[in-house]
């Protein structure tokens, strides 16, 4: 199985974010091994931030996020995210690409913050941006070597498997009627996986990418649930399923 089906497949189905986080940050630690991955979040209107760090940093996560939350209008990264406009905010960016080490020792970002955790290489992208100043996404951290071209490229290849599974999981879970509903009409695992998908406003195309299966098996999948639940389209479908 490629690369970003095998990690759409084994964090699709965890049911707790935590649980989420963590074994993402677990599999990107592998793919790109450093001093460690984080996910962060930073609303910086709010304001507030939060940050996973896997398998830790020298500093509590915590005491990051105070960083990140003081320190974000002087991180080089963070603001290259922020000024991007349309598909440029998806693309992922190492820390070399936005500043030489010179301009980079002079920040406060990296006296106050980087320098604390150990390091001086970072290499992200973006999983959600809900608002311009309100985004979270992934960055991975290393000390002396950079990200080679082909970890960027490798970054690009799953940054939109991640991207999806950020939008699936926002919502939350739908509730027990979903289950009752759905296993008294025997719409199989996989039918409801694709719905919920749908239900949160994937389409055909982005749920197979996500799944690692053609727009046509997706197709297919809902055909059958429709008919098993006997309706003609998603709206009708995802109401008797929500209890709506």
């Amino acid at each position: 199985m490629e690369p970003r089906a095998q990690l759409a497949a084994d964090l699709l189905g965890l049911p707790d974010h935590d649980e989420y986080l963590r074994a993402a940050s677990e599999l990107l630690f592998k793919l790109f091994p450093g001093e460690n991955v984080a996910w962060n979040m930073l609303d910086a209107e709010a304001p507030s931030a939060e940050v996973r760090a896997y398998p830790g940093s020298p500093l509590a996560d915590a005491d990051v996020a105070r960083i990140l939350l003081e320190l974000w209008e002087d991180h080089p990264l963070v603001l290259s995210y922020l000024e991007a406009r349309g598909e440029e905010i998806w693309s992922p960016r190492r820390l070399s690409d936005l500043v030489t080490d010179e301009q980079l020792y002079r920040t406060r970002a990296y006296r106050e913050g980087l320098a604390q955790l150990g390091t001086n290489r970072q290499l992200s992208f973006l999983a959600r941006r809900t608002s311009p100043l309100r985004i979270q996404g992934w960055t991975m951290n290393r000390l002396g070597m950079d990200f080679t071209d082909d970890e960027v490229e490798l970054a690009r290849h799953l940054q939109p498997v991640l991207r999806l599974l950020e939008a699936a999981r926002s919502d939350g879970r739908l509730g027990q009627r979903w289950e009752g509903v759905a296993e008294e009409h025997d719409v199989t695992s996989r039918e409801q996986e694709i719905l919920r998908l749908l239900s949160k406003g994937l389409t055909g195309m982005a749920i197979g990418h996500l799944l690692g299966i053609s727009p046509r098996t997706v197709a297919k999948h809902l055909e059958h649930a429709y008919s098993k639940l006997g309706c003609t389209n998603r709206i009708d479908a995802l109401r008797l399923l929500r209890g709506d």
